[in-house]
């Protein structure tokens, strides 16, 4: 039964991985589309990034917390 396991994921894999024809057509309007994407994912990870720096900072002990200093 482990043997047929085996194999099964073999061919399974060996099916994955070997490259079929794609049959499809990119214009430059794709693949600026795709790049639009990539810089607007890259914005979005840095301005969350961004935005919980001060919480980061504060969970290891390097920042200070959103509480205000008594004096």
């Amino acid at each position: 039964m482990a043997q047929n396991r085996t194999s099964l994921l073999v061919a399974l894999i060996v099916a994955l991985i070997v490259p079929q024809a794609a049959h499809a057509y990119l214009d430059p309007a794709s693949g600026s589309m795709i790049l639009q994407a990539v810089i607007g994912g890259v914005a979005a990870a840095a301005l969350a990034f961004k935005y919980y720096w001060h919480r980061i900072q504060a969970f290891f002990g390097f920042g200070s917390t959103d509480e205000p200093e008594s004096e």
